[in-house]
């Protein structure tokens, strides 16, 4: 199975836990696209943000992720947060 089947089997398995009512179709491609980006493809950043997506989505009563959802997040990848230019040169 290539890397991006395994990705999108991924999103199914995370949507299909979540306790929201309606469907949010995280695989599809706009949305697995942009939640790739966003992780950087790292498990446990999909995890986190498919989570505040869910909880966002569970309090404003949309019940769904959605692209507005997950911009309405303001996340930032790994590659960009204050601390990874000094993980970098540890690397």
């Amino acid at each position: 199975m290539a890397i991006w089947e395994e990705f999108l089997t991924l999103l199914d398995s995370l949507e299909a836990a979540l306790p929201l009512t309606r469907a949010s179709d995280l695989s599809d491609e706009p949305l697995a696209r942009m939640i790739f980006q966003l992780s950087e493809g790292l498990i446990g950043e999909i995890v986190a943000i498919v989570s505040a997506a869910a909880a966002a989505a569970a309090r404003s009563g949309a019940e769904r992720i959605t692209k507005s959802g997950l911009e309405g997040l303001h996340y930032i990848p790994v590659s960009k947060r204050r601390r990874a230019p000094l993980r970098n040169d540890l690397l």
